[in-house]
């Protein structure tokens, strides 16, 4: 496992983060197998929800019987909109303070925002975040689904305030073609957003990093409407063709390019079994060459 940081967080991060909101499909026995396996294969970065629900219950129970919460990086995220925007300082105290109730916890060290609100100007969340973290709740925070425009906005004025801005962002991003959004409000970043963070070189944590199981071919409805297309085959025949070359399978070769881009990259992934963690947890040794990064996206 290889690990990064992400600015005013001083703790390692490791590579492969692990999605939570599978764990309520799996009985508890089996799912502590796997988030014990993640920490045994050096994972040490959860990725929880306010709209995960009783999802975070379960990582809550598993937390008292297996590990010390200090020991684990959470990125939590919160302000799902749930149909009506609450991007606002109450509702982000409410979330963290639910987020920690069903975790056990009593500090976040990265807060993400699970959507954005355009209507509620950078300069208040930078502010009112500012506030939270001097309250001893949070570390850090992020974004998800949110526009770089926006992330770019808010950090050159927490720069001339001087202020804390946001510490990463938390688009989709993965080697297949995004043909629309898996759900409402969701952000996959383009190839302009892509150059942004290599400027910047914020970190990014990438939500659906496989695309959901699409370069395992899976069958769901949900994930063929929103990723299959021609050029999502030519890249998932491209990936298997290198996989084949490395020793890898069509999966591992999609995370990879994800974990090889060229600013600081973390791959969230649904770790649904013990075979996943396995899978998933070599990837960050794997160097593709910028020919074969070229070649998955563009075919040349």
């Amino acid at each position: 496992m290889k690990y990064g940081r992400v600015p005013h967080l001083n703790k390692d991060i490791s590579a492969i983060v692990c999605g939570t909101d599978w764990l309520m499909g799996v009985a508890p026995a089996e799912s502590f197998k796997v988030l014990d396996a993640f920490i045994a294969a050096g994972g040490n970065c959860f990725d929880t929800a306010h709209c995960y629900g009783a999802n975070s219950n379960i990582l809550g129970a598993w937390l008292k019987t297996r590990h010390q919460a200090h020991e684990i990086v959470f990125l939590n995220k919160g302000n799902h909109p749930y149909g009506t925007p609450c991007l606002t300082a109450a509702d982000t105290r409410s979330d963290i303070q639910e987020n920690h109730y069903r975790l056990g916890l009593d500090h976040t060290d990265l807060y993400v925002f699970h959507r954005d609100d355009e209507s509620v100007p950078v300069e208040t969340v930078v502010d009112f975040m500012n506030d939270i973290i001097k309250s001893g709740f949070i570390t850090a925070y992020g974004g998800s689904n949110w526009t770089v425009e926006r992330v770019a906005a808010a950090n050159a004025y927490a720069e001339k305030s001087g202020q804390q801005g946001f510490s990463c962002n938390n688009p989709n991003l993965t080697l297949a073609h995004n043909v629309k959004p898996l759900w409402g409000g969701c952000l996959t970043i383009d190839k302009a957003g892509r150059d942004w963070h290599e400027k910047t070189q914020l970190p990014l944590f990438a939500w659906s990093s496989a695309a959901r199981g699409y370069f395992a071919e899976t069958q769901d409805p949900e994930v063929i409407a929103a990723y299959d297309c021609d050029q999502s085959r030519v890249r998932r025949s491209r990936a298997a063709e290198i996989g084949a070359k490395h020793g890898l399978s069509a999966t591992q070769v999609a995370l990879a390019w994800v974990l090889n881009q060229p600013f600081p990259a973390f791959a969230l992934c649904g770790l649904r079994k013990l075979s996943d963690v396995e899978q998933n947890s070599v990837v960050p040794d794997v160097v593709l060459s910028p020919a074969e990064m070229s070649y998955l996206e563009n075919g040349s």
